[in-house]
């Protein structure tokens, strides 16, 4: 499919770089995929449980089935976006999107449908269903459309990536954070298939949006990243420009991919397992679901900050030592969850989460240009997304589980301390090729 970068305007006729409107509409492409993620998901979590008669453990095999599925052919559609570019690939995930909402909103009237017209028992039914829901919800949102709005920006700036994800990183921060009590908002208001819907229509007016501003690279449209060359203000910010463009195959050899790879995983297994079962697991610990909720703003403030503050010192220091930062964030998360019953635990896991999350945003982004070039962007950063969205996957189960055989949830933070400490440990070596 041939691109056309300047309909229906040229971007090197704007006033100003045309990478901030990239910022800005990449931005606004990954706060679109929150019906995707695990965040979006998990305040739907008890009504799909109460209306689909599925049990906790049963809801989160079928999420595990289905994120497991979409995981597996995010690499594929990673190089679909270095093929056809970010405008095709965010239309498309975006259209998946909104058809899978709008499946959710009407899952019990499906599902009695086909229990009734073949005479398969409800409950089989409804999880063969969501099952096939989730592989569609979670490729289209927390996958593609992720990956191709946080790559739109990574393409278009190379010295100012780290301010300009920044600004972006703050902007994602506050608004997943706020995007619970959102959804919960809405589903107040009227109920939680409206809700499904209301999301679908704003999924489907960002498509319009994107077809709009999205644009490849700034290459395309005649112009340079960050809009002028830019003289390095160290001998550091000079090495950070990569020399060479990685091929998938020899960026997947290197040590730095899966150290950085299995790192970012962690974050979304915790997270994701810890976000899916938020309310029980502030229940199991005699705190109300307000407080579970609640939580979040608080740690958006710190994830924000964090963010904002990572950026930019990104652009004048390795990402080796970011990691470091960053795993110390996942060890706070950890600890918080296993002593969540005591005060401090409360505490020390909105920091916790707040430092790791903010960091993650950081190392998601911009790790993959500047360890292996831009050329094959797409392919890598479709590889990382593919291993964090399996990770993602597992997580739900795992904590239910546990929560089923001990009656608790604090086992998954001791467990998760203990996979942090072994990440620091092999983090020693994670340098970035470019500088082999």
């Amino acid at each position: 499919m041939k691109r056309n970068p300047n309909f229906p305007f040229a971007p090197a006729k704007f006033p100003f770089f045309y990478g901030w409107v990239s910022m800005a509409a990449g931005t606004i492409g990954v706060l679109c995929s929150i019906p995707g993620q695990t965040i979006g998901v998990s305040v739907f979590t008890d009504y799909l449980i109460e209306e689909l008669h599925l049990s906790r453990d049963v809801l989160s095999t079928a999420y595990l089935i289905g994120t497991v599925a979409s995981s597996s052919i995010l690499t594929f559609a990673g190089k679909i976006y270095d093929k056809f570019g970010a405008r095709f690939t965010a239309i498309i995930a975006a259209i998946t999107l909104a058809i899978t909402l709008m499946l959710f909103s009407n899952s019990t009237g499906i599902a009695n449908s086909i229990s009734a017209s073949f005479g398969i028992k409800y409950t089989i039914v409804t999880f063969v269903m969501v099952s096939f829901f989730f592989f569609l919800l979670r490729f289209s949102g927390q996958g593609v459309l992720t990956l191709a709005s946080r790559n739109l920006i990574m393409k278009w700036f190379d010295k100012r990536r780290g301010l300009a994800n920044s600004i972006s990183s703050a902007i994602q921060s506050f608004g997943f954070a706020m995007a619970p009590l959102f959804i919960a908002m809405l589903i107040g208001n009227f109920d939680w298939r409206t809700a499904y819907l209301v999301l679908a229509l704003m999924t489907l007016l960002f498509v319009a949006f994107a077809f709009i501003l999205y644009r490849d690279n700034p290459e395309e449209c005649g112009l340079i990243p960050d809009g002028k060359v830019l003289k390095a203000k160290s001998k550091n910010n000079t090495a950070f420009t990569p020399k060479k463009d990685y091929t998938l195959s020899e960026a997947r050899s290197t040590w730095v991919f899966w150290i950085f790879a299995l790192s970012l995983c962690f974050c979304a297994f915790f997270i994701t397992g810890f976000t899916f079962n938020v309310i029980s697991i502030f229940d199991s610990c005699g705190y109300s679901e307000q407080k579970a909720l609640s939580m979040f703003i608080p740690t958006s403030i710190v994830s924000i900050i964090t963010a904002f503050v990572g950026n930019i010192v990104s652009d004048y220091m390795r990402l080796q030592k970011l990691l470091f930062v960053y795993l110390l964030g996942c060890l706070l998360s950890a600890l918080g969850v296993a002593i969540l019953d005591l005060p401090a635990g409360y505490y020390i896991l909105i920091g916790g989460n707040g430092l790791m999350g903010g960091l993650f945003s950081v190392l998601a982004s911009i790790s993959w240009p500047r360890f292996f070039g831009r050329k094959h962007l797409g392919a890598i950063s479709g590889l990382s997304m593919s291993l964090i969205v399996f990770a993602s996957a597992m997580a739900p189960l795992f904590y239910s589980r546990i929560n089923t055989i001990t009656g608790h949830y604090f086992l998954t933070g001791y467990i998760g301390i203990a996979v942090v400490i072994v990440l620091l440990l092999l983090s020693v070596k994670a340098r970035n090729p470019q500088l082999n």
